[in-house]
């Protein structure tokens, strides 16, 4: 408690050691925050004056927009069709940037920035896909990317209510929109699915989907349902697509996946009972495979094919 009769120096020492003592908490808290670190700020230029410099993913469907690599070990670099080295514009970079810019993370002691292709310091910049960065940045940056893609997707589908069609408000600091007659909040959208690799006597599971005809063959997904846990989606889902049931359902690892706004959650299952009996509108082939009899698959990149790579080595 405090006392009244304290002598103003020694409160205001008490302050300042008090003071102290929160920002050395607040920089251990640094010092051990997960790289990259996720947060959300929303900026309105050039209202809110100068940024610190930090690199810009200037996001649309599918893509972020970049520029031509002087130094080919500017980082992160992106490999691009044709050869060419890209990389992603800085904050220092873009003087006319002006408008909606969302700080999205703090990433290897920088702000990381995201606005829209629409913008117009973006204008002149190249289209690069996001399949395209597979394999050219690091799984940090690619993931920031999908965040990017998602956070701008969100805040331009997200300006009017979707009860009453009012008009909605943004938060500054919290990624969320506010209706403005309402009162309906809007969070950036989320569709998690599952994905999964089902194991019978060492083979896997592998389906083709009528969208990818005659490209490669995958594992089974589907999205969740409102009132399912995860596992039950697996087994509804492999029962809807394939017609077997499966059980001893074990969590495998997740992956946000920005088209435009999944979140995939991966699971390998065993058989248990039925015979494949594929629905055509779902899957037009589906077989049991050995490791060395795999057909066309997807690569690592993607959780699918981290699956895949582990029954592999699981059972090869």
């Amino acid at each position: 408690m405090s006392d009244a009769s304290q002598d103003p120096a020694q409160a205001e020492g008490g302050h300042d050691r008090a003071a102290s003592a929160r920002r050395a908490a607040s920089a251990d808290r640094v010092e051990h925050a997960p790289d990259p670190h996720i947060f959300y700020a929303r900026h309105e230029l050039p209202g809110d004056g100068a940024l610190p410099d930090g690199p810009v993913l200037a996001a649309g469907p599918g893509g972020v927009r970049m520029i031509p690599a002087g130094d080919p070990d500017a980082a992160p670099v992106a490999d691009a069709p044709g050869g060419t080295l890209y990389r992603f514009p800085r904050m220092s970079e873009l003087a006319s940037l002006s408008g909606t810019v969302h700080s999205i993370a703090t990433f290897q002691d920088e702000p990381v920035y995201a606005v829209s292709t629409t913008a117009d310091a973006a204008s002149d910049l190249t289209e690069v896909g996001y399949r395209e960065l597979y394999g050219t940045i690091g799984d940090d940056e690619l993931a920031l990317v999908g965040r990017a893609i998602q956070i701008v997707d969100w805040d331009e589908s997200s300006r009017y209510c979707p009860r009453c069609g009012a008009p909605t408000d943004a938060d500054a600091n919290e990624g969320v929109k506010r209706c403005s007659s309402c009162g309906l909040t809007q969070y950036p959208r989320l569709a998690p699915a599952m994905i999964v690799g089902v194991v019978r006597d060492g083979k896997l599971l592998l389906g083709q989907s009528p969208r990818f005809a005659g490209r490669f063959h995958s594992i089974l997904a589907g999205f969740l349902e409102p009132g399912e846990t995860m596992e039950e989606c697996v087994q509804r889902e492999v029962y809807e697509e394939v017609g077997i049931s499966v059980g001893n359902i074990r969590y495998f690892g997740s992956q946000p996946w920005p088209f435009p706004h999944s979140f995939m959650i991966g699971f390998t299952a065993e058989y248990e009972s039925g015979e494949l009996d594929p629905d055509p509108a779902e899957i037009i082939h589906a077989d049991w495979y050995a490791p060395h009899e795999l057909p066309n698959v997807p690569g690592e990149v993607s959780i699918s094919g981290r699956i895949i790579n582990w029954f592999r080595r699981t059972y090869g």
